[in-house]
């Protein structure tokens, strides 16, 4: 994502319109519209603090490119903008995220396992319930 995609994703996750926020930081609302448009938004220095302060958000959230960050970057802004979620919301993640992270381990322990003792267990996406297969190999 671009500068200009991130401030229009950064403002409507606040329930922004471009109004409010050229209200909130003192930006002219036509300038915002402009950022959020151009692929060459190019803002000074202090319009981006100004943004940063109303959006509430890391500099990473609203500068990065998300096409060249690569997944490691594209997962710690992820996980920045989860930190903002409701409690609850936050435990329904870590939730997932740990179960699939052990349903990993457990797969390619299952997988590395000589003579393939074990079943093979294929897990999908949202289920966590893990489905047996027969050893063809």
């Amino acid at each position: 994502m671009s500068f200009g995609e991130n401030l229009r994703r950064l403002r409507r996750e606040k329930n922004l319109t471009q109004a409010e926020l050229a209200d909130m930081t003192g930006i002219k609302h036509g300038h915002i519209s402009t950022m959020e448009t151009s692929d060459s938004a190019d803002p000074k220095l202090s319009t981006v603090y100004k943004l940063l302060n109303a959006l509430e958000c890391s500099p990473n959230s609203l500068l990065q490119d998300q096409a060249t960050i690569g997944l490691s970057g594209l997962m710690a802004t992820t996980l920045e903008r989860a930190a903002l979620l409701d409690d609850h919301s936050q435990a329904v993640l870590i939730d997932v995220i740990d179960h699939y992270c052990m349903a990993k381990s457990a797969q390619a322990m299952l997988n590395t396992e000589k003579g393939r003792i074990l079943p093979k267990i294929v897990w999908s996406a949202g289920n966590f319930d893990p489905v047996l297969k027969k050893n063809t190999d």
